[in-house]
């Protein structure tokens, strides 16, 4: 009876780590059944202004966080606002194209009521080219899985997000993607 949770705890260990190892590789694949209305609002590439935050600095793959991780868990805990728990923040880098300006996500991973569940948000970078911002007016990307241990974020061409793929399509898990425009991460606090 006390190896129950336990084994959870380790099957949650597991799925975010295979989401920590896949997310690149599998960020490029065409979702199957899922649907996407990306943004073009959404705030990428543009001058850092009064209502940013900074978030991190990138050198080469290596992230270092301006804002700690706890407060940016705790910041999409309450954008979610429904009982989603976000025990995983990274940035990452989106695929582009060759000689194109990088776009990063800030990216919180979580669960909810034992569901996948993730926030993208995409960063500016400063004039200088140093730091990433999070500002007020980034549309924010959520995927709720159903069925489906780990959810990836799929890319256009551009850097984009515009759909999303289920880890194991085996029993018919699903990823349902929602684009809302702003967010409200760091302006209620």
């Amino acid at each position: 009876m006390n190896f129950l949770p336990r084994l959870l705890g380790l099957g949650l260990l597991a799925a975010l780590a295979s989401v920590l190892l896949l997310t690149s590789c599998e960020s490029t694949r065409n979702g199957v059944g899922e649907t996407a209305v990306p943004s073009k609002s959404s705030s990428t590439g543009g001058e850092a202004n009064s209502m940013s935050r900074p978030i991190a600095q990138m050198e080469g793959d290596k992230v270092n966080f301006k804002t700690p991780q706890a407060t940016l868990a705790a910041a999409f805990i309450r954008q979610f606002g429904d009982g989603t728990v976000i025990d995983k923040i990274m940035v990452r880098k989106a695929p582009g194209e060759p000689g194109e300006a990088t776009v990063c996500f800030l990216v919180g991973l979580g669960l909810k009521d034992g569901n996948f569940r993730a926030m993208a948000v995409p960063l500016d970078l400063s004039p200088d080219g140093g730091t990433y911002y999070l500002s007020a007016s980034a549309a924010r990307y959520v995927i709720s899985g159903v069925g489906c241990p780990a959810c990836f974020f799929n890319f256009d061409r551009s850097g984009r997000i515009d759909g999303t793929t289920c880890s194991e399509n085996s029993d018919g898990g699903t990823c349902d993607l929602s684009v809302v425009s702003g967010n409200s991460l760091f302006t209620n606090q």
